[in-house]
């Protein structure tokens, strides 16, 4: 029970935060703010918050990042939190089920980060977390193969077949796609030619009904992607780990890489250099998706009386740009905040350039209805890449399309 725990400050990564407390026995028994985080965040708030926040103490209690948002769902608010961290692609969903609840910022505030990054946490007008990490792909290449950065893609995709066909390299370019032609390792060439998921509804947010997987821009330049498989750019059956060992064997020009991938990137022997995908057509970013970690505030802050509170030690205490550097350095990732992301440091530079690379990012989609397009998407890449029988890309997007839409409207 909540009462249990009031004298425990804070408890995580084995702080125990009891001893210092201070004040009257009221002030003691006060109740705490529940905070619910993955371990390497919460061993960084254990030692942020091992006084409370603005004279309420604060309980953080250690979670399993993959379980996270079930044992939310299923929570009872005898022992539920007030404040959780998750992926806010989740959003979308425990803000229909009535689970979290928005979150204010001042607009001084909510300016120090990207809109694509607020967006990522958007329902309808309002916003329902607070951005603090950012992982996305960026393009590596290897110098000693490819001096000169390619200034389009069309550039690139010849030097790396040109460096193929002269017995210098094997793979033309390292992506991952594997089994189901992963959606997220894609995802940039398919944005690079105009594809999406999800549109912007009137009122804000996405809208679930104004599905991209065959825009008007992408039949236009689906054709681009019939030309790479003749070609043999694309290999449908790479995986993440032969994507990556070619690369780091001189196998492979170009590899997609992403803050996962930054002690491989650390051991390399050959210069490198980091940074965005290349312009597929005129006019369209080949944008990489974001994924978007920070808090959420839940509906039981109300019935454990800290609302107010929780609300607070989210809107103007985890924003701020040293807590995001530390919380964002815990896993290597990007800060999300814009004056964090400017000084963060981790990995000598190289995440600063992957997290710059996606300036132009599309933040995973955050609504419920997302599970209805990723299968599709992957089929439609699957068959469009996979060599000389492959469907043309044209008809296997549209063919998504109307799966997606289908499921989507049930």
């Amino acid at each position: 029970m909540r009462g249990s725990r009031v004298l425990t400050a804070v408890v995580a990564a084995g702080a125990v935060a009891a001893a210092t407390l201070t004040g009257s026995p009221a002030a003691q028994a006060a109740t705490p703010i529940v905070v619910w985080a993955d371990a390497p965040h919460a061993a960084v708030l254990s030692t942020l918050l091992a006084k409370g926040f603005q004279g309420t103490p604060v309980e953080v209690v250690t979670k399993d990042l993959a379980t996270m948002q079930n044992d939310l769902t299923a929570a009872k608010a005898g022992t539920a939190p007030d404040l959780v961290w998750g992926d806010l692609a989740w959003t979308g969903q425990l803000a229909s089920a009535g689970t979290i609840v928005p979150i204010t910022m001042t607009a001084k505030r909510a300016a120090k980060f990207r809109p694509s990054v607020r967006a990522g946490n958007q329902v309808g007008k309002a916003f329902y977390g607070v951005p603090v990490q950012i992982s996305n792909l960026a393009l590596v290449t290897n110098t000693t193969l490819v001096p000169k950065q390619p200034a389009t893609f069309a550039e690139l995709s010849a030097k790396a077949l040109r460096l193929v066909k002269n017995k210098k390299a094997k793979v033309p370019l390292a992506i991952a796609q594997g089994s189901g032609a992963n959606p997220y390792t894609t995802f940039p060439l398919f944005s690079g030619l105009g594809g999406y998921l999800f549109g912007t509804a009137k009122g804000g947010g996405l809208d679930p009904l104004d599905v991209g997987l065959s825009s008007k821009a992408m039949k236009k330049n689906a054709g681009q992607i019939d030309a790479w498989n003749k070609a043999g750019l694309l290999d449908p059956s790479l995986t993440t780990d032969a994507a990556r060992t070619a690369f780091v064997k001189g196998k492979a020009p170009f590899w997609l890489a992403g803050p996962e991938d930054l002690a491989t990137l650390m051991k390399l022997s050959f210069v490198y250099r980091i940074g965005a995908l290349p312009p597929i057509v005129s006019g369209k970013k080949a944008a990489p998706l974001l994924t978007i970690h920070g808090f959420m505030v839940t509906k039981f802050a109300e019935k454990h009386g800290v609302a107010e509170q929780a609300g607070a030690l989210a809107a103007k205490y985890l924003t701020r740009p040293g807590v995001q550097q530390q919380l964002a350095a815990a896993s290597g990732w990007y800060p999300a905040n814009t004056v964090a992301a400017a000084k963060v440091s981790t990995g000598g530079g190289r995440i600063k350039a992957i997290g710059n690379a996606g300036v132009d990012g599309v933040p995973m989609p955050n609504i419920p209805q997302a599970g209805f397009v990723w299968e599709p998407y992957g089929t439609a890449w699957s068959v469009s890449t996979s060599g000389p029988s492959a469907t043309p890309a044209k008809k296997a997007f549209t063919i998504a399309q109307r799966a997606a839409v289908s499921a989507i409207k049930g």
